[in-house]
């Protein structure tokens, strides 16, 4: 098992520099700042790692010393506020963000600083029954509460609201990102816990998979936020041939702008006109001859290409974040469907 643990732990302190450098070197492509929170956050992972992969081969892990040690209870806190720094800025990256800093952060700031710097003498746990005799202490139970605190904001993480007009990332990936920072939190809460060297390699194994979803994710789906909204109007008449329902489709698509909305699908778009699925997908087909899917896709995509006609040097990442598509992939494979070609052909077209 110790074998098993330091190649990990190798592997992933390889990962997490090589990460962070590829981040840091692509840090100017979106509008905030969460690469380099992120290739920071690696590199600082990186250096605990390597102390991590010391302490295993000498024997002296979490899972082979005393419970909640004061070092695998204060320090993941710090890292753990560099995990929750990354979504605040991908959700909300014009988010006032002094304030909210202050206000999330302080709290834990002071409680490493205690238990840290306070020159507090712990009291060694190495069995259930010394956890008992010795619950009344002050250094036990705050070490306790620390740990229930970090796992408070793991949780905390879905309370954050998210905003389809401010995020440039993709809700399912906001979704997979706080369940995945949930569970790396409950993997290190059971292994200050239980001391079980399999919860030592399901903690690493998690944690490197969650630390490259998230690097790919931002290397090769993340699109950008347009500094500004762009001016362009847009116009896409459907000839509407009844009134009703119709109608009050296309006022939500158009007055409130919802065909931008990532997120919409025609489950929730029923939901909002309190409808069903099935007769919203019949006055798509008696009103454009086309399916949700296939209308959303085309109204989107045909936006895209009138702002490449008007201006052939314009950002296609921003037009394409505009429409509502956060995942690269997505917006390049729908957009050849439509066109028969890639955005690139397609502005070379245009010279």
């Amino acid at each position: 098992m110790k074998y098993i643990a330091t190649a990990l732990l190798a592997f992933m302190t390889v990962t997490l520099v090589t990460g962070g450098v590829l981040l840091w070197k692509r840090r100017k492509e979106t509008g905030d700042y969460s690469r380099i929170i992120w290739a920071v956050f690696s590199w600082f992972s990186a250096f605990f790692a390597l102390t991590f992969i010391m302490r295993t081969w000498q024997e002296t892990t979490t899972a082979d010393g005393a419970f909640f040690e004061p070092e695998h209870t204060f320090v993941p806190i710090l890292i753990q506020m560099a995990f929750f720094l990354y979504p605040l800025e991908v959700i909300h990256p014009t988010i006032s963000r002094a304030r909210v800093y202050v206000l999330l952060f302080t709290p834990l700031i002071l409680l490493v600083a205690i238990g840290m710097c306070a020159g507090i003498e712990y009291t060694p746990i190495y069995t259930y029954a010394d956890l008992w005799q010795h619950i009344g202490k002050f250094n036990v139970w705050f070490r306790l509460f620390s740990l229930m605190v970090m796992l408070f904001y793991c949780f905390s993480l879905f309370l954050v609201p998210y905003d389809w007009r401010k995020s440039s990332a993709d809700k399912r990936f906001i979704t997979f990102y706080s369940c995945g920072f949930c569970l790396i939190g409950l993997l290190h809460f059971a292994i200050q816990m239980f001391h079980a060297y399999f919860l030592v390699l399901a903690h690493q194994i998690v944690w490197i998979s969650f630390f490259l979803s998230v690097v790919w994710y931002e290397l090769r789906e993340r699109l950008l936020v347009p500094p500004a909204a762009l001016k362009q109007k847009e116009s896409y008449d459907c000839d509407s041939t009844e009134d009703g329902l119709w109608g009050e489709i296309t006022l939500l698509l158009d007055n409130k702008e919802k065909w931008r909305d990532p997120n919409l699908s025609l489950s929730s778009l029923s939901e909002l006109l309190d409808s069903n699925r099935t007769y919203i997908g019949e006055a798509f087909k008696q009103n454009t001859g086309m399916t949700f899917v296939e209308y959303m896709t085309k109204r989107r995509i045909d936006y895209v290409m009138a702002g490449m006609k008007d201006n052939p040097k314009a950002d296609i990442h921003e037009l394409f974040n505009y429409v509502g598509y956060r995942q690269r992939s997505t917006a390049w494979r729908n957009f050849q469907k439509i066109t028969g070609m890639t955005p690139t052909e397609f502005v070379d077209n245009l010279k």
